[in-house]
């Protein structure tokens, strides 16, 4: 009988602190192959740091992060390169790369014999997230959310031109990878890190939207003070009670007809705000209609 394949990522009692501050606090969270897992949570609620801890780019206090199941921190880099890619919350690029190029960097440094199977790669990586009219123009002249989605696209080339052999699992991290982005190109990201999960990948990805982390995700993983408050599928997450406690605010939770959850926010006189203009306008309004 063959063995299961082992969690691409498995997180047993994970702590972060600095400067006597925890920042992570006994977070235990599993990641499958063939899954895409969002993290959520209000602003200072560890998310961030938790994923760098994923990455590597952190090391916890205490608890071990398993990477096929083995510790992460034994993992060769070059496997890690191979294997795992990682879209940062922002990154800083000054060169005048082309957007193109900067896709390349996910396979090898652009000018030093680039295979032809991997600028493929990188135009098909580009049209995922849809930018492929974007392909020669300069990485520097691009717009927040375009520069966004051309590092999506470098990570997902990095992992389409270095296919895992069996029984690996390719991982993908991404840090808010539709912050920026109108409500058509976060749906086109999300749709791109859905198919990557389909395609075997295993994706964390830390989100702020409750409501398109519901829509694409398999299981979400809400965080609140550095601690794992519940990890389930988004019809248990989704729940006034779960939300409104992490939040700190009050919030509504129901279901589309296809039953995808969603959730609004709930205003103080429990009205619809939007419904009524704001107050200076309401003023006027009725100093014009009593003349």
């Amino acid at each position: 009988m063959a063995n299961p394949t082992p969690p691409a990522i498995e997180a047993s009692g994970v702590r972060f602190e600095i400067g006597g501050k925890r920042l992570v606090d006994d977070v235990s969270l599993v990641i499958p192959p063939g899954r895409m897992v969002g993290i959520l949570g209000p602003n200072g609620a560890g998310k961030s740091t938790f994923l760098k801890l994923v990455t590597g780019e952190l090391k916890p206090a205490a608890g071990q992060i398993l990477f096929d199941g083995i510790p992460l921190g034994q993992t060769h880099p070059a496997l890690l390169a191979r294997r795992r890619a990682v879209v940062p919350q922002s990154s800083q690029l000054t060169f005048s790369f082309s957007a193109l190029e900067v896709v390349m960097l996910g396979a090898s440094v652009p000018g030093f014999g680039l295979p032809r199977d991997h600028s493929r790669a990188a135009e098909w990586a580009l049209d995922r997230v849809g930018l492929t009219y974007v392909a020669e123009r300069k990485y520097t002249d691009l717009s927040g959310g375009e520069r966004q989605r051309v590092h999506i696209a470098r990570a997902m080339c990095q992992l389409a031109t270095a296919p895992p052999s069996p029984g690996e699992t390719p991982l993908l991290l991404v840090d808010e990878p539709t912050s920026n982005l109108d409500i058509g190109h976060q749906r086109r990201v999300l749709e791109g890190l859905r198919e990557a999960a389909s395609d075997g990948a295993a994706v964390l990805a830390v989100l702020h939207d409750i409501n398109l982390a519901a829509g694409y995700c398999d299981s979400l993983a809400l965080m609140r003070d550095g601690r794992l408050v519940a990890h389930g599928t988004p019809e248990q997450i989704v729940r006034d009670d779960l939300l409104s406690h992490t939040y700190g605010c009050a919030l509504d939770a129901n279901q589309t007809p296809s039953r995808t959850p969603f959730v609004l926010p709930i205003t103080r006189d429990g009205s619809d705000a939007a419904s009524s203009p704001p107050r200076g306008i309401r003023q006027q309004a009725s100093e014009t209609t009593s003349r």
